[in-house]
């Protein structure tokens, strides 16, 4: 059976990167780190894709990479293996070694907890099988690092998480495993607590007369679980698509394309859209990812959903000024366009507990104004020839040009976010040596040079060939004209043909995914009366709106 054979970790902050940790999951040989790291940086394209074909080493090697901040995972195969099962492990490596590190996860750690890293990568993979991968089941048999365990290990010379039983903080004995994978055995909290934040990345193209092209949402339901014992949730989500089931029509999907968390009753979601049954981890997780597009009215689940009402718009106005080499642009940034959360999700825009917690009410607690914009960024492209800008006017926040783009930032300001209009106006230098015109300047200036000889004829002369002046005038003066508008017209070459948008809103979800409630539904461990304080926050991101103009 194919297997992970080996994983190497290196520090790329320096220039040739630095080999931190070396595992071998299996015995038998294989291509060399070193080998392995010349080929991954001699590769023709920079950075390399995440798989690579060696065949001139010996034997054969598929090179599997990642990278990570200032860190780089190196996984080579000898033979035919599935791809996805090796990124999806290393990328499993980093979630445990960020859980049990901190983040960032930054090479002095991983050296300073060397033995530690070992036991993990020991535990995750048995003879190169990925085994045990959640975090939740390795904190039972692999004690994170501690102040207690580096002082136990400075006296005895022993690993710093080997403290006995009795010392370790939150440790169980070997007979006390939780027959829940993903879940610790004996989990115990003070302050029980159950946090949802359902984020959305929107990215749409608009064109230029307004009518959205592509709109499409990445949502992740993040989930944070702090209560003891082994307690049974039940979330129900509501979408508009859920208005034809209550009207009585088929059954339709709550939200597109789902993926989940191993701990989620598949049986139970196929059979009641919208109710995820659930026995959650310890600590932060992602319960639930989906994709969905907004415009898509092929099918009845989507085709009550709302309409695209984005809270930031721009007005763009180009060609400005005598030589029309300016334009302006207005950016209106209003939540009134946006519904507010129903009383039924509840939703509360900071994780903070307070005195609901004892409260029995299966929604979750907490109250929620009206949504916010924060973090506006306005990109906008130029075309190549634009060298600088000129008398350039900011109404509001700062701006930066670098790389043929100007990229304006609007700041918040206090806690009610980003309002009202701003207004950005500036010109365009074009380079000299794309200057089309240069020889006809040339021309121009000979000629004035002409007429001003001619000019200093005497005043017969001028008498007599009046006319002719006459008409040679009129014909400068409509070839100066001509001139304007052919330059009006390049310049109305080098004006933006689009601007991207970027925000954060909050409390408000582009798609109108909500929760409409958290409950305790069974489970044991977590106490009689005891009601943990539950929250909601809905966050939804532009990865890029892009506005043709």
């Amino acid at each position: 059976m194919s297997a992970i054979e080996a994983l190497y970790i290196y520090d790329t902050y320096t220039p040739t990167p630095t080999l931190l940790l070396s595992h071998t999951f299996r015995t038998h040989a294989s291509t060399s780190s070193s080998t392995l790291l010349q080929s991954y940086l001699a590769y023709p394209t920079q950075p390399p894709p995440s798989l690579i074909y060696l065949p001139t080493t010996a034997p054969p090697t598929l090179l599997f990479s990642i990278t990570h901040q200032n860190l780089l995972l190196l996984s080579p195969s000898t033979s035919e293996i599935e791809p996805l099962l090796v990124l999806t492990f290393l990328h499993r490596v980093l979630d445990v070694l960020e859980d049990y590190l901190g983040s960032p996860l930054l090479p002095s750690k991983l050296e300073g907890n060397y033995d530690i890293v070992l036991q993990l990568l020991t535990e995750m993979a048995d003879d190169g099988i990925p085994f045990t991968t959640e975090p939740n089941a390795l904190r039972d048999v692999v004690l994170p690092p501690s102040t207690l365990g580096k002082i136990f290990g400075s006296v005895t010379g022993l690993p710093s998480n080997s403290l006995p039983p009795a010392l370790a903080p939150g440790s169980q004995p070997p007979a006390q495993l939780s027959t829940i994978p993903w879940r610790r055995a004996n989990v115990k909290h003070t302050a029980n607590e159950l946090y949802v934040d359902v984020i959305e990345l929107l990215t749409c193209t608009i064109a230029p007369s307004g009518r959205p092209l592509s709109a499409r949402v990445a949502g992740t339901i993040a989930f944070t679980a702090k209560i003891s014992g082994v307690p049974d949730l039940l979330l129900n989500l509501t979408s508009p698509a859920m208005k034809q089931t209550r009207l009585g029509l088929p059954p339709t999907e709550v939200v597109k394309n789902p993926s989940f968390h191993p701990c989620v009753r598949l049986n139970r979601w196929k059979e009641r859209p919208g109710e995820l049954s659930f026995v959650p981890p310890d600590g932060k997780f992602v319960l639930a990812s989906y994709e969905m597009d907004l415009l898509d009215s092929s099918t009845s689940s989507t085709s009550s959903l709302p309409p695209l009402n984005l809270p930031v718009s721009i007005d763009l106005t180009p060609s400005l000024g005598p030589a029309a080499d300016e334009f302006e642009l207005r950016v209106f940034m209003s939540t009134s366009s946006l519904p507010l959360p129903s009383s039924s999700s509840a939703t509360s825009s900071s994780h903070r507990p307070s005195t609901a917690s004892s409260s029995s009410s299966s929604t979750p607690s907490g109250t929620t104004g009206a949504p916010t914009i924060e973090d506006v960024v306005v990109t906008i492209p130029l075309p190549p020839r634009v060298k600088s800008l000129t008398s350039t006017r900011c109404s509001r926040g700062e701006f930066s040009f670098e790389a043929g783009e100007i990229i304006w930032r609007i700041p918040s300001t206090g806690s009610s976010g980003v309002s009202g209009t701003a207004t950005f106006r500036t010109g365009v230098v074009v380079r000299e040596d794309d200057d089309e015109d240069s020889d006809g300047n040339e021309e121009e200036e000979a000629e004035g040079q002409y007429s001003k000889e001619y000019d200093e004829y005497d005043e017969k002369a001028r008498d007599e060939y009046g006319e002719q002046r006459a008409e040679k005038k009129r014909l400068q003066q409509t070839e100066k004209k001509e001139k304007e508008k052919e330059a009006k017209r390049k310049n109305a070459k080098i004006m933006p043909r689009c601007v991207v948008l970027g925000f954060a809103v909050k409390g408000w979800l582009a798609s109108g995914v909500k929760v409409e409630s958290l409950r305790i539904v069974g489970g044991k461990g977590l106490g009689e009366g005891v009601k943990p304080y539950k929250g909601v926050k809905y966050v939804t991101k532009s990865s890029g709106v892009e506005v043709r103009c």
